[in-house]
C-alpha cells in the first residue's frame, strides 16, 4: 500500500512539472504568420521527444511535398519524385533573402521520373548541420522547398492562423526562436517563464511573408 502510495505520488509529481505552450506567431503588421519554424530551448532537466529517424520529401507536381520540413540533425531524409519526368534535388544552406549560402558546398542529386513502368527515383541524404536548407531543382527553377535541421527536440510549424501548440516543456526558464523563409533578418529570440500547465505567448517578428505558392506545410514531431 506504502509503496504504491508513493508511485502514484512520484507520477502525480511529474505530471504537475509539464508546460504546454501556445504561440501566435505574428509578421511585421501584426497580422497570423504562417508557415513559420518556431522552436524552444530549455535547459531544465526532463523528458525530451524522440526524433523519428527517417523522413520523406516527394517531388510531385513540380513542387516539394512537404514544402517545410522539421527534422533533427542526422535524419535520415528520403526523396522521391512521383512526376513523370526528371527532377534535381539542390540542397543547401540558406541565408537570409532566400540565397544558398555556399553552393559550393551544396548536396545535388538526379532522379528519374517514375514514366515508362519505372518506379520512382529515390535517394537519401542526411544533413548533420542544423540550421535552415533551401531545396530547389535545376531543371525547373520554380520549385522551392525548405528543410530546417532543428537543434531542439521541441520545433514545429505555425499553422495558417499563425499559431501553434508545443506540449510537454519543462517548468522553468525557456526561450523561443522563430525562423521564417521569408525573413531578411534573424529574429530576436524571447526568453519565457514556463508555469505547470497550460501557457501562452503572442510573438511580433518583421517577416513580410510573400503569398503562398506551395504545399501544405507538414510538423514535426507531432
Amino acid at each position: 500500500m506504502l509503496k504504491s502510495l508513493v508511485l502514484a505520488l512520484l507520477l502525480t509529481g511529474g505530471a504537475a512539472c509539464a508546460a504546454d505552450l501556445s504561440i501566435a506567431v505574428l509578421d511585421r503588421q501584426g497580422q497570423p504568420l504562417a508557415e513559420a519554424v518556431v522552436m524552444v530551448d530549455s535547459a531544465v532537466a526532463g523528458p525530451r521527444p524522440v526524433a523519428p529517424a527517417e523522413a520523406m520529401i516527394v517531388q510531385e507536381r513540380l513542387r516539394f511535398v512537404p514544402a517545410i520540413s522539421i527534422v533533427a540533425p542526422g535524419t535520415r531524409i528520403v526523396f522521391s519524385n512521383k512526376d513523370s519526368f526528371d527532377h534535381h534535388v539542390i540542397a543547401g544552406l540558406m541565408g537570409p533573402g532566400g540565397v544558398y549560402l555556399d553552393p559550393g558546398q551544396n548536396v545535388q542529386l538526379r532522379l528519374s521520373g517514375k514514366s515508362g513502368g519505372r518506379t520512382p527515383g529515390t535517394e537519401s541524404r542526411s544533413f548533420n548541420q542544423s540550421g535552415p536548407y533551401l531545396l530547389g531543382c535545376h531543371l525547373h527553377g520554380s520549385m522551392r522547398g525548405h528543410l530546417y535541421v532543428a537543434d531542439t527536440p521541441w520545433a514545429k510549424l505555425s499553422g495558417s492562423d499563425g499559431k501553434l501548440v508545443i506540449e510537454g516543456l519543462p517548468e522553468g526558464a525557456a526561450r523561443v526562436r522563430v525562423w521564417h523563409a521569408d525573413q531578411l533578418l534573424e529574429n530576436e529570440a524571447v526568453v519565457v517563464q514556463l508555469q505547470a500547465g497550460p501557457n501562452k505567448l503572442t510573438v511580433k517578428t518583421q517577416v513580410m511573408a510573400r503569398a503562398s505558392k506551395v504545399a501544405p506545410a507538414a510538423n514535426y514531431p507531432y
